[in-house]
C-alpha cells in the first residue's frame, strides 16, 4: 500500500527534513517509489549485485550506501532516518537521480499544497508594517538580542530570525 503525502511529510520531518527540504524530500520519494515502501529497484542496468539495488520509499542504493545493509529498508521511518543520513553526509539531495534529473519537481505542487501551515508568532515588541495593496506584510521584532522578521508575499511567508551575541 503506497502511502500519502501526509504520511510521507510525517516520516521525512521525524527524520530530521525542514523548510523546503521537507518538501524537496517527500517530492523525490514520491518520484523514487511512488510513495510504495516496499519498492525495490535490483539497479542491475548500473550493475549492482544481486540484493544491492534500491529499497524503499527513498530507493536507498545499497551499492553505494553499505552502512544500510543490516538494516530494514523497507520500513519506512528507518527508510527515511536512512535518506536524511544520506543527505546530511551530501550537504544535499545530489545522492538521488530524480534530484538530479528534475523529476522530483512534478510532485513539488502536490506536497507544497499538502504541507501543514504552521502559526506565525511575533514578538509582542513587534511592528507591523503594510504597504497598503494587501500583497506584502513585514512585521520585526527586536528584543533579546535578536531581530525576527517576517514578510508574506502572494500568500507565502518567509521568514529569518537573526541572533546577535
Amino acid at each position: 500500500m503506497n502511502l500519502a503525502i501526509p504520511q510521507l511529510l510525517g516520516l521525512a520531518q521525524q527524520a530530521g527534513f525542514s523548510g523546503s527540504d521537507l518538501a524537496t524530500a517527500v517530492a523525490i520519494a514520491l518520484a523514487e517509489s511512488g510513495g510504495n515502501p516496499q519498492a525495490y529497484n535490483p539497479e542491475s542496468a548500473a550493475g549492482a549485485p544481486q540484493g544491492q539495488g534500491s529499497f524503499g520509499l527513498w530507493q536507498i542504493y545499497l551499492k553505494a550506501h553499505p552502512q544500510f545493509a543490516d538494516v530494514n529498508l523497507f520500513d519506512p521511518a528507518t527508510n527515511a532516518a536512512a535518506a536524511y543520513s544520506i543527505y546530511s553526509s551530501a550537504g544535499g539531495f545530489s545522492p538521488w537521480a530524480t534530484f538530479n534529473s528534475g523529476a522530483y519537481q512534478t510532485n513539488l505542487a502536490a506536497v507544497n499544497a499538502a504541507m501543514p501551515q504552521a502559526p506565525i508568532t511575533v514578538a509582542s515588541d513587534a511592528t507591523d508594517t503594510t504597504d497598503g495593496t494587501g500583497d506584502a506584510t513585514v512585521a520585526n521584532g527586536l528584543g533579546d538580542g535578536g531581530i525576527l522578521a517576517l514578510v508574506a508575499l502572494g500568500g507565502v511567508v518567509f521568514w529569518a530570525i537573526s541572533e546577535f551575541l
